[in-house]
């Protein structure tokens, strides 16, 4: 009940927001979670250029960045099929956000990758026992193989303008984006990503390790701008920003 609650009143609030409306909020795709990220990175005054969006599902963080900055490129990688076809359809007709259907991790190399059938839990790593009891609804799976490159590999088709945004919501499998685009971290001037501090993914590198790989990268964390709760009202990850220390 609580949680309903706060949806209706999030949801009140997007409506009257100058960069929501009606509009936003019944568009396929639309996502509160998501415009409370992008929003909170426009009370920091970050004018974002460009957004390299890794695991953009079916775009619903690509939709709410392109309301705030709708003037900045976006680069949406998604590998799931039926989630890479709704992201394509939900972003037609807007020319600044180009899509692609792979995984991005440490290797460039077809991987298995788990279809979740809630999707915002598919993964290149199997769901934890502590996910599927504490949220049940990403207890079902099924495995598929996807092509994966790493970012430093990836060709883009414009030079990349400051500043620069990297997102990650790539459900424990961070730390090898991360890894992958040791390069192109360089050129990034902000990142917002999803971090654990209960394993939810076999495998997946949590807090500490992420948080301490980004500081010898030369990022420094700013804030928490986002928050899951699990069916106990525990909070297991946080969405994190992090900002380039030279900036």
């Amino acid at each position: 009940m609580l949680r309903k609650l706060q949806q209706i009143l999030a949801t009140l609030q997007i409506i009257s927001h100058p960069f929501g409306g009606i509009k936003y909020v019944i568009k396929n795709g639309a996502s509160i979670a998501s415009f409370q990220i992008n929003n909170s990175l426009y009370q920091f005054g970050i004018n974002l250029k460009t957004i390299i969006d890794v695991g953009a599902n079916i775009g619903q963080f690509a939709l709410a960045t392109h309301r705030f900055y709708p003037q900045a490129t976006i680069y949406s990688f998604e590998p799931v099929p039926d989630c890479f076809q709704k992201l394509t359809n939900n972003v037609k007709g807007i020319y600044n956000i180009h899509t692609y259907n792979f995984a991005l991790g440490n290797q460039n190399d077809e991987i298995s990758f788990f279809q979740n059938a809630h999707s915002h839990a598919s993964s290149a790593l199997k769901v934890s026992k502590y996910q599927k009891e504490n949220i049940p609804k990403t207890k079902d799976y099924q495995e598929i193989k996807v092509q994966c490159l790493r970012l430093d590999q990836f060709k883009f088709d414009r030079p990349l303008i400051a500043p620069v945004l990297l997102k990650l919501d790539v459900q424990g499998f961070e730390k090898n984006v991360l890894d992958g685009s040791s390069d192109l971290l360089e050129k990034v001037d902000y990142i917002v990503l999803e971090v654990s501090f209960i394993s939810m993914y076999e495998g997946e590198a949590l807090f500490d390790e992420i948080h301490t790989y980004l500081k010898e990268k030369g990022f420094k964390l700013v804030a928490p701008v986002g928050a899951l709760l699990d069916s106990n009202l525990v909070i297991p990850q946080l969405d994190m920003l992090y900002k380039r220390v030279s900036i």
